[in-house]
């Protein structure tokens, strides 16, 4: 693992180890692009965390241009204080800070007509406007402009960002560069823009300054940019006077690879990385779903110079620091979920981005969790998402706190949200609340049914009701047929289906998940849904709905959205395409197994009732209002944080 802390050179600039947290828009910016004291908060906390460079999101060159809503601005010397004052909380922290720059034109955000680089491009229409030759020169010189404006605010560096569908990796890939001039055609055409832009940047900030470009190392689409174009494209870059390459991929919200989701292999940029360092002096960086084995290996091997963290100092800004120090058992691993952090952006109502288990990211210029004025006994029930936090949480402000359990093991709802398939990773959350809650000194109980008559015999200050939920069973006729099961006993193992074709009633996130599950073993599935569109819960994980839905698709799963279960048969089920109201086309669907996915029920077994009348008492998470772990873990957080 040291080689991850070894000193390394982007020119003249020296990092104190090869960590480097990669670039993630935050929405944390103010509506006009400034530096808020949100957006500081945040970063100084990952340079704390120990990364040697810290990549600050990417900033709007031209007003008009914001990629996102509260996107940060750079595109004129108004913006030049706050930045300072973001770099300098970086600096004090020990970190390198960078900046990255780009450019979209994104109709739909910021309601700019739509410029291309080439108006034959997949989704070029007429209304789209080809970039002439002056249009582009003035936009180099507006990415120039931009990069010394960062230099002025003490960045040590500068990012252009290059890949991922934006404007100049439109004139990069052959998917969507058509044009027939000097800026398409072949690698010299489709790279001049860049290497323009480039040179434009070195006229203004000299030789030294640090460049470094953000490039796909592979688009994974036929037709698209490959690992060939990368290598030849870093060698154009390093003849240009670029400092360092860092290698994404993907083709955006195409193939979500640049934001993978858990189906997509770890790793999957280190061949392309591989190949470019073989082709360039210059360092490169790799990223994009890392694990510490791979990182060190990625090194090792000599595949990359260093390794780009994203979503992993999301989840936990300390991850550098832990592994350090050998501390790996704390790390809270990011899962890939996409819920909070790129959820934060696709979801208004979240104002920022966020992490499914770390409640704080966003939140860290609020008064931090503190020590109460008085110390008090708490006892938990459950030891779900819900509960483990707010044991967290609660022996962080000093308290006495038991936790009771009925299984073996943390993590609830979890454990089975872990069984279908590329959900391995939501184990961690448990493993990493086990581990932590023994460290703070939280009395786990384990192996516990709780009753009223234990908990009322701990004398506690405080009770804390977080029992989780259990499927909630429907009044259709026929539901209670021996080969009805439901997701839950699917899941958990506790019933084996060896028999098909299976009829999973539910297309929401579970139904979905379920029907993957049982597919994989072989068998012929299909899923009944009511609304129109299925999994729709699930919108906000960027890339997870999308790739579950092809992944079902690819394996022969039907899903009938729109569509109301009217009976459950002995060998099949009877369904209308008329959802709301009586009639419609009546179809049978064979059966021999059925499964409910229909929704939970809060667990109400014990009560607030049930407990001593002088002792405090909250109900959590499911608990309380029926959700899923990101609203159990942050309702938990929210109002542990103030007991």
């Amino acid at each position: 693992m040291q080689q991850l802390f070894h000193k390394v050179s982007l020119g003249p600039l020296e990092l104190k180890n090869r960590l480097v947290m990669t670039a993630m828009s935050t929405r944390f910016a103010a509506n006009d692009g400034r530096i808020t004291k949100r957006l500081i908060e945040y970063y100084a906390l990952r340079a704390r965390g120990g990364a040697g460079l810290i990549t600050v999101e990417e900033a709007s060159i031209h007003p008009l241009l914001p990629h996102i809503p509260n996107a940060l601005g750079i595109f004129n010397s108004d913006f030049i204080p706050g930045l300072t004052a973001l770099t300098s909380r970086i600096h004090e922290a020990g970190s390198r800070a960078a900046l990255q720059i780009g450019l979209y034109f994104r109709r739909h955000v910021n309601g700019f007509p739509r410029f291309v680089a080439s108006a034959q491009g997949p989704d070029s229409d007429s209304s789209c406007k080809e970039l002439n030759t002056t249009e582009l020169a003035y936009l180099s010189e507006l990415f120039a402009d931009a990069a010394d404006r960062s230099r002025q605010a003490d960045f040590d560096a500068v990012e252009i960002h290059a890949c991922h569908g934006c404007l100049l990796s439109e004139f990069l890939s052959p998917y969507w560069n058509k044009r027939s001039d000097e800026y398409g055609g072949n690698r010299e055409g489709r790279f001049r823009f860049i290497l323009e832009t480039l040179d434009a940047i070195r006229r203004k900030l000299g030789p030294d300054y640090p460049v470094i470009f953000r490039i796909s190392g592979n688009e994974f689409t036929a037709g698209g940019f490959t690992p060939e174009d990368a290598v030849h494209l870093s060698s154009a870059l390093e003849h240009h006077g670029v400092s360092a390459i860092n290698v994404s991929g993907g083709l955006g919200h195409e193939n979500f690879i640049s934001i993978p989701p858990a189906h997509v292999p770890r790793g999957i940029l280190l061949p392309a990385a591989a190949q470019i360092k073989e082709a360039v002096s210059v360092p490169v960086i790799v990223g994009n779903s890392m694990t510490l084995d791979l990182a060190v290996d990625a090194l090792q091997k000599k595949k990359a110079d260093l390794i780009g963290l994203g979503r992993p100092l999301i989840a936990d800004p300390y991850w550098p620091e832990k592994v350090r120090q050998n501390r790996l058992d704390e790390i809270r691993h990011c899962i890939r979920c996409n819920q909070g952090c790129f959820g934060g952006l696709r979801d208004p109502s979240q104002q920022g981005i966020t992490c499914i288990y770390n409640p704080q990211v966003g939140r860290e210029h609020e008064e931090p969790v503190s020590a109460a004025s008085t110390r008090k006994r708490v006892v938990i029930v459950g030891g779900g998402p819900a509960g483990c936090e707010a044991a967290r949480v609660a022996k962080l402000r000093g308290h006495e706190v038991v936790l009771f359990e009925r299984l073996d093991r943390l993590g609830g709802q979890t454990l089975l949200a872990s069984r279908p398939p590329h959900k391995q990773d939501f184990l961690k959350i448990g493993a990493y609340y086990h581990h932590e809650l023994i460290r703070l000194g939280v009395n786990l109980r384990l192996n516990t049914q709780a009753g009223p008559e234990l908990l009322n015999s701990m004398h506690a200050d405080v009770y804390l009701l977080a029992q989780g939920s259990f499927p909630a069973l429907p009044s259709i006729p026929g539901s209670d047929l021996n080969h009805v099961l439901t997701a839950h006993d699917v899941l958990s193992l506790a019933h084996e289906v060896n028999q098909d074709p299976v009829v999973v009633i539910g297309g929401g996130a579970t139904g979905l998940e379920t029907a993957d599950f049982l597919s994989d073993r072989g068998l012929n599935v299909s899923v009944v849904e009511l609304l129109e569109v299925p999994g729709r819960e699930m919108l906000s994980g960027i890339g997870v709905r999308e790739s579950l839905l092809s992944r079902l698709q690819t394996k022969g799963v039907e899903v009938y959205s729109g569509h109301r279960v009217q009976e459950i048969l002995r060998d099949g089920v009877m369904i209308s395409d008329r959802p709301l109201i009586g009639g419609g086309t009546e179809t049978v669907l064979p059966a021999k197994c059925v499964v409910l996915a229909m929704g939970m029920k809060s667990n109400r077994e014990i009560s607030c009732s049930h407990l001593p009348a002088n002792a405090a008492c909250h109900q959590l998470g499911d608990n309380e209002s029926l959700g899923n772990a990101y609203a159990a873990i942050h309702h938990a957080f929210d109002l542990v944080k103030n007991l």
